[in-house]
């Protein structure tokens, strides 16, 4: 495992937890299924799935018909992980990108 799949499940427990201590947010995903892709851009990138407020089948490589994707460099990854870049000057940069609805966007936003 490298240090950005290890980021990546480690912000999914988080999430996990932010689920358990916050009713509304668990109450706005009940109904909501989502696929997701963390496009990389320069390897195979991750893929899981939002099912009604849980994380299921994380995995290296891409869903096809994601319904959100993420997309900045291996390197951008990691450091919106460590903190280093801020999600909204990598947003404003074109470092990070979103193909997904303005909802869904929001809903992101809310997990990170």
């Amino acid at each position: 495992m490298d240090k950005l799949e290890e980021n990546i499940k480690d912000a999914i427990d988080k999430y996990k937890a932010k689920i358990e201590e916050d009713e509304e947010l668990k109450k706005e995903l009940a109904d909501i299924v989502r696929k997701v892709n963390i496009d990389t851009t320069d390897n195979e990138g991750f893929s899981f799935i939002i099912d009604k407020g849980q994380i299921l089948e994380f995995k290296r490589g891409t869903i096809d018909e994601a319904e959100i994707t993420i997309h900045a460099t291996t390197a951008d990854f990691k450091l919106l992980f460590t903190g280093e870049l801020k999600p909204m000057r990598a947003w404003a940069t074109k470092r990070l990108k979103f193909d997904a609805s303005i909802e869904d966007i929001m809903r992101v936003k809310k997990l990170i």
